[in-house]
């Protein structure tokens, strides 16, 4: 799964970028599934929505938290913008996922409305054409500083500690400074144990049981 912003910063339009495109074009026909990750993973204004919710984007997220930034109406905006943008190069997505997955209660109507299937949430992939949550623990490299990564790094340990009892394990990785950062090289080695007991799935793979019961 490929988590793709497109209008990163709201200056860096995918479409400018056809090596990018090339990129993304590959992996769908490879068998990958794209997911909206927002419209430009960046703060528009003030902080939104429930204060623990705010709390969390104020001590992680920094200026990714664009979702709780916006109102009902900006949302829809952006989510029409970002898929015209996937679709004007061939690509359909079907879910999103809101960058630092921070977002408001509303969000899952909205993204019902604009006829998205599915709705990546930090711990719950929401089907929202049956109404069901599936509960998915994760682990992964965010690509932020040591504070964060020790933070996410003890989520991870505590998820293993109960991995062989839960049926879908999320392990998520960002690319910035990942090619030297230790905290990549440890959930990279994580992930090549559980690709020996689990096997790798998207999450419309996930939710297709419940579409064919339809």
């Amino acid at each position: 799964m490929l988590k793709v912003v497109p209008n990163a910063d709201g200056k860096r339009d995918l479409r400018d970028d056809p090596e990018l495109v090339r990129v993304l074009a590959a992996e769908v026909a490879a068998g990958s599934e794209v997911v909206l990750h927002g419209y430009t993973h960046h703060a528009a204004g003030p902080l939104r929505g429930p204060w623990s919710t705010c709390l969390r984007a104020r001590l992680f997220a920094g200026m990714a938290a664009e979702f709780l930034t916006l109102d009902a109406t900006q949302m829809m905006e952006r989510l029409s913008a970002g898929r015209q943008i996937l679709q004007s190069i061939g690509v359909e997505p079907h879910g999103f996922c809101a960058p630092g997955w921070l977002a408001p209660p509303e969000l899952p109507q909205l993204l019902r409305q604009s006829g998205f299937r599915y709705y990546v949430s930090m711990a719950t992939l929401w089907d929202l054409g049956a109404g069901r949550r599936l509960r998915t623990p994760w682990l992964g490299y965010m690509g932020a500083g040591a504070l964060q990564e020790r933070l996410v790094g003890l989520g991870g340990r505590a998820l293993l500690a109960i991995a062989p009892h839960v049926p879908v394990v999320k392990v998520f990785l960002h690319p910035q400074r990942a090619r030297d950062a230790q905290a990549c090289h440890r959930i990279l080695h994580v992930l090549a144990r559980l690709l020996q007991e689990r096997r790798p799935v998207t999450y419309g793979t996930l939710l297709a049981p419940a579409v064919r019961r339809k």
